[in-house]
Order: structure tokens, then sequence, then C-alpha cells
């Protein structure tokens, strides 16, 4: 009977009442107490160590399965495989739980070499392991917990189902081109890279066609290469302008059987123009909007990083100078970084660095193309999305100075127009008297507003135009300048007496001049100095005396 009971012992997880003190009890009975029918109660051991054999017989085995959905026909190479073993509600906690490999049926789990083992687990759970798909771990995989109860004599459990792992793919290589940003005529490398990780003796391909892709058009095999050491080819391409995609493939012969990766992601190499636009949902394509260029055949905003330093802020001026003078918009008006979280972002670029000589944007230093991760963009308004308001003053238009008197009122209009604005903008008219704000009034692009001077209306004018229905609110340069003065005229009486007394004056004296001298000229020819007759002269010639002629 006990060593009958020491069998049923060895099939049992689980004991919460050893068969071996069922079997002292039985001893003890019979000895001690004399009982005559030992019979009885070598029956009544025995149904007890049944019920406890049948008891230990109905604790479960663990479950083993894949944490996440895994094709199990398409494991790659060197990925992580994520299983999980549930350890049952009967199991005799506290335990730990272990995976390794079923090799053959006589395999036990006291036999079995664990991959890993967990921690101790106190209560039913679900236990993560995390294994690597390589030929070392290929096979059936199965789990099983051990009790670290020290009473217990067979402290394992069964194994679990069994789940198997075959590396059968490889992962898709990757193309990339060095720089992925070039000009029309520029040169650029594209590479095939391997993304198995530490493997050898494998062969990448590199097929490329030409864009854009057409119903039917087919890969173009550009060449293979063996390694056996090293992790990617390249090919070279000198003064582009055609537009290229290409793609790569991997294959290798990997633990006895051959593998093959799907195809790498497609890159494209585009020779680019890089032109430039300022553009808005709202309005479009104009002379104020968010910096975008034609990335690809798309157009994809520029990334502006935070100006942090005075070089920094001296390029994002010098690079709105440019894109003003290249889209023919006039000069920059005014630029500003925006955070924009609306707009979608893939990969551009960004980091642009002119210095303000260059003719267009593409000349410009730039950054080659990256994800923009904190979605800055330059916001650019040149001066003719804004141009100067126009200021006139009423009845005399657009003069640039008057004279006025102290008591004369002064109405002057100011007026803003722009062919990039939209009837929905809004702003203000402001006008200024000696750089000092006078009035502002609320206006729609293509009006104007006017103020009434009463007094005091001797300065200089001018007026300019805000526009807030922008991201910046950005102020117009000012207007035409208009200077009013003051001239008071003086009493005409006083000039008129002047006038006439001065008439008469030159009247009397020209009388006077004139009037003298016809009196003399008469006399002189009247009386001449001396008679000629000598009949009646009674002077000696030396004693004549000369009388001249006065004019």
């Amino acid at each position: 009977m006990q060593c009958f009971a020491s069998r049923v012992f060895q099939l049992s997880f689980v004991v919460d009442l050893s068969v071996h003190s069922y079997c002292v009890i039985y001893r003890y009975f019979s000895v001690r107490m004399f009982l005559p029918n030992t019979r009885t109660l070598a029956v009544l051991c025995w149904i007890m160590c049944m019920r406890i054999t049948v008891s230990q017989a109905s604790v479960p085995a663990p479950k083993l399965m894949f944490a996440y959905s895994v094709n199990e026909s398409n494991i790659v190479l060197n990925t992580i495989l994520h299983v999980s073993c549930d350890a049952p509600g009967g199991a005799p906690y506290p335990v730990t739980v272990s995976v390794g490999k079923l090799e053959s049926p006589s395999q036990t789990p006291e036999t079995t070499e664990p991959w890993v083992t967990s921690e101790v687990v106190s209560y039913p759970t679900s236990v993560g392991f995390s294994i690597p798909a390589i030929a070392k771990y290929e096979g059936k995989m199965v789990c099983w917990y051990q009790s670290t109860r020290t009473e217990l004599k067979n402290s394992y459990s069964e194994f679990s189902n069994t789940v198997p792992l075959v590396v059968s793919a490889l992962p898709p290589p990757k193309v990339s081109l060095h720089p992925n940003l070039f000009l029309v005529g520029g040169n650029y490398t594209v590479y095939c890279n391997s993304t198995a990780g530490p493997v050898t003796n494998f062969t990448l391909s590199l097929y490329y066609r030409i864009l854009p892709v057409t119903h039917g058009t087919n890969w173009t095999f550009a060449g293979s290469v063996f390694l056996t050491d090293g992790t990617s080819i390249y090919l070279r391409q000198t003064k582009a302008v055609v537009q290229i995609e290409f793609a790569c493939t991997m294959e290798m012969l990997y633990n006895g059987k051959v593998l093959h990766s799907p195809q790498s992601k497609i890159e494209q190499a585009f020779p680019e123009e890089l032109p430039v636009r300022l553009w808005e949902q709202d309005r479009g394509e104009s002379c104020l909007g968010y910096l975008d260029v034609k990335l690809k055949g798309k157009w994809e905003p520029v990334c502006q990083k935070e100006a942090d330093t005075v070089a920094d802020e001296s390029a994002a001026i010098a690079t709105a100078k440019v894109v003003c003078r290249e889209l023919g918009c006039g000069h920059v008006l005014e630029w500003k970084r925006i955070l924009e979280n609306n707009r979608h972002f893939s990969d551009t670029i960004g980091g642009i660095r002119c210095s303000g000589e260059e003719e267009k944007t593409r000349d410009c230093p730039m950054n080659e193309i990256e994800l923009c991760k904190k979605g800055g963009i330059l916001y650019i308004i040149c001066s003719d999305a804004l141009p100067p308001p126009k200021l006139s003053v009423m009845t005399y238009g657009p003069v640039p100075k008057l004279y006025v008197t102290d008591k004369q009122n002064v109405e002057i209009s100011c007026s803003i127009d722009s062919t990039y604005l939209k009837p929905r903008d809004y702003g203000y008219i402001v006008f200024r008297k000696d750089g000092a704000i006078v009035s502002e009034m609320y206006r729609n692009p293509g009006t104007s507003a006017s103020i009434t001077q009463y007094d005091k209306v001797a300065g200089e004018y001018d007026c300019v135009y805000q526009l807030y229905s922008s991201k910046i609110k950005p102020v117009s340069q000012p207007s035409n300048t208009v200077f009013i003065y003051i001239y008071n005229p003086p009493d005409p009486v006083p000039i008129v007496a002047g006038v006439l007394t001065t008439v008469i004056g030159v009247a009397i004296l020209t009388y006077i001049c004139v009037y003298r001298t016809t009196t003399q000229e008469v006399q002189g020819n009247e009386f001449p100095a001396h008679s000629q007759d000598p009949a009646t002269n009674t002077e000696t010639p030396d004693n004549n005396v000369y009388i001249p002629q006065q004019l």
C-alpha cells in the first residue's frame, strides 16, 4: 500500500495532503487501536489516494501562443517574436515559467534546457517572452512551469501546445539617395542596403525605371552583387536630367533553404528646379503666405527652425528677400516663423540660408530632405501684396503741399488697394500727423477713409494700412506725404494806397524830367554864344568869351 501511494504521488502536481499522511494514519489505527478489519481501512486509504490522484491529474498544462498576430509561414529573419505562456489557475503557485524547444517525443520539462525563464509568478497570468527569429530557435516552441514549493516531489508541469518557429523570409532592403536633394545637371549616388542584421553571403539586386510610370512599365535590371562582407551596393549617376525611381531585392541561402525579401520601398531621383511660391489655403498663390517649394513634383512647406541666433535671423531675412525678388513681388515687407499644425508635413527641405544676393532660392545653401519635426514654416509678406496707400486732400487732390488760412478746415482722404488682397481681408487705415496717430478706421481693401481737421491743421500728413486678416498683421509702407501750411494774407487797403502813391510819384517825376529837358533845348537854339555880324560885334577877338550850350 505504501508503494502504491508513492507511485500515485509521482503523477500529481498539487498536493494538499500527501498520500504518505494517509498511510501513516492507516498504520496508526491498525496498530494502536487494534481494529480487526484492516481490509476496510486499506480500502479507505486507497479511495483517498485515488481521489488525490484524480485531483492532481486534472491540473491543466500551460498554453503557448504568439502575443501578436504573426504569419507563421512568413517569419522574417532576425526579427523579434513575442510569445506568451498562460499559466493555468490550478498551478501550484508560486511558479516560474520557461520557454524552450521540443526536439523528441520522449523529452520532458525536467530534461529540456530552457531558452529563457521568468521570475517567480504568484498568481495566474500570461508571461511574455521575446524570441529572436534565428536558426538557433527554429523548431517547435513549448513552454512549461515549475513550482517553487519544496514539499512537492515533482514540481514540473506538462509541456504546453507546440508553436512552430520557421524562418522563411528576409526583410526588404532599403534604397537611399546621397545627396537626396540635387539640382538639374547634378550628381547623385543610389545605395541598396541590407536590413537583415548581421548576415553574410547574400545577394543584393538593383532595379530602375524611368518616370513618369505608365501602365505596363516594367523594372529594368541594373545589376546585382554577391556580398561575403559588407551590407550595401551602389550606383553613381552624373549630370542627372532624367527622373528615375529605384528599388532593390535581397536573397540568401540560410539554414538549408533559400530566403527571398520583398521589394524595397521605391526611392525617386528627381533632378530639381526647386521653384518656390507663397501660398495660403484661402487665397492660393500670391505675394504673401507660407513659403513652399516644389519637391519631387509636389508642393511642400519649407521647414524653418527657430531663429535662435543673430546669424539665423539674418539668414531668414535674406531668404525672404530672395523669395520676394524671385517671385517678382517687390521687396520683403515682413516675415515670421509660424508653427502650423494644420498642414500635413512630410519629408521636405529646410535650413535655407541665403545671403540676400542670390537670384533664386535654389542658389542658396540648404539642408537635404528631412522630416520637419516641429512644424515651423516661414511666412513672408512682400511689398506688392501690401502697397502704400494713397493720400489726397479733398478738392485739391494728392498735392505735396497746401497753403490754407488758420480758419479753413481740411478734409484728408486715404485709400488702399491691392491685387493680391481679397474682399474678405480686413484691416485698419491709420492717419498720422507729424508721425503721431490721429485716427484709425476699420476698412476692407479697395475702400477709403477720410478725416477732417478743424483747427491746428498745419503739419505733415500721411497714412498706412495694417492688415489684420493675415497671420502676422503687417503694416504697409507710408503713403505719399502732404505738407499743410498756414498763410494769412495782409489787409488790401494799405496795399492799394501804396500802389497808387507809387504810380503818382512816378508820373510826376517823369513829367518834370521830360519838361525841363525840352525847355533847355529850345533856349539853346534861339540865343547863340556870340554874333557873327561884324558890324554889330564891338568886342575885340582877344576879348571874346565862349558860352557852351547846356543840354
